[in-house]
């Protein structure tokens, strides 16, 4: 019973201290977290070695697997997303159609980097409340194809089943969005 005492009582300190989190809003009123990534230390250039920063990935399909990546079923459509990749490995996802250049107008935040000698993302994630946090993605890179598994609800209990995202490398970032520094 202390047990789950313990697990409450941190539950709603999480709760509270996601909500006090410090947001700004981007030009097109995308709200995103103030403050910087603190996973930045942990990457390093070989964690982009097999993904071409030069290019968008966009998203292709979107699933229930398990915890290797294998497709379980299906469950539906989401929103249409592209990523870019930067050489500092930041990361920045977009939908289509709300995008732009420059990452101080669009676009949700993140980081990739290696933890356990596996690739990480963490990114913003925004529940229906409109409510910010960090969330955490597995990655896998298969040739052109960037699998993400959504594993940010996983600290006490380990699901079965995980909403996969996968991704495929599709045109040239233009030079001029180069310009543009990421450092979130």
């Amino acid at each position: 019973m202390k047990k789950f005492n313990i697990l409450i009582i941190l539950f709603f300190i999480s709760l509270f201290l996601n909500s006090c989190a410090q947001t700004t809003k981007l030009t097109n009123g995308t709200k995103v977290l103030s403050k910087k990534f603190k996973n930045t230390s942990k990457f390093d250039a070989s964690t982009l070695k097999n993904i071409d920063i030069d290019y968008f990935y966009e998203k292709v399909d979107f699933y229930m697997a398990d915890k290797n990546f294998n497709k379980i079923r299906e469950i539906g459509s989401d929103t249409n997303r592209k990523i870019q990749f930067y050489k500092n490995g930041r990361v920045r996802f977009f939908s289509l159609g709300i995008e732009g250049a420059n990452p101080k107008n669009a676009g949700r935040r993140g980081i990739i980097f290696t933890r356990d000698n596996s690739l990480v993302i963490n990114s913003q994630t925004a529940n229906q409340d409109g409510n910010l946090s960090v969330g955490t993605y597995k990655v896998k890179v298969l040739g052109e194809k960037i699998y993400l598994l959504d594993i940010s609800s996983t600290l006490f209990f380990k699901p079965s089943q995980y909403m996969c995202y996968e991704y495929v490398k599709t045109y040239k970032i233009p030079e001029d969005w180069k310009k543009y520094s990421a450092d979130w």
